[in-house]
């Protein structure tokens, strides 16, 4: 069984958020919501995650700017964004979604999802990985997180 395979087998089986699979070995697998499961990961150690196939319930261009950060090298999104897609398979990276739409929108279904308006203006991963560093950095100096 591939990796990707494996990744999004145990996604959609476990009910999980977003899971992680390197060398048919899981490396994470969570039920947090968003960006954040792949961004505490990154924080740990940037270069854990290189070569790694990737599953996740939704995948917006936030999204797929740490993915090119992290060198994962395949990825199912349950729901991706168009954007997300497009940069990914202009990365080279291997590419699998159930639905498509045109972005990802916030809980309230009322605008962009927050990360993606963050990034709306970013093409460059590192950027990316930088702007939201920040802003989760805003967040809990305000006591938020």
């Amino acid at each position: 069984m591939s990796d990707q395979t494996l990744a999004q087998d145990k996604l959609l089986e476990g009910g999980y958020s977003c899971v992680l699979v390197r060398d048919g070995n899981i490396i994470m697998a969570s039920y947090d919501k968003g960006i954040m499961p792949l961004f505490l990961k990154l924080i740990e150690d940037e270069n854990s995650l290189r070569n790694a196939s990737m599953a996740d319930k939704i995948v917006g261009k936030a999204l797929a700017l740490l993915i090119l950060f992290a060198g994962i090298k395949s990825v199912y999104g349950h729901i991706m964004s168009d954007c997300a897609g497009l940069i990914l398979k202009n990365n080279g990276i291997n590419v699998k979604y159930d639905k498509i739409v045109s972005y990802i929108m916030n809980k309230d279904g009322t605008d962009k999802c927050l990360m993606e308006n963050l990034v709306d203006n970013i093409e460059e991963p590192r950027e990316a990985f930088d702007a939201i560093a920040g802003f989760f950095r805003k967040k809990s100096a305000k006591g938020v997180l």
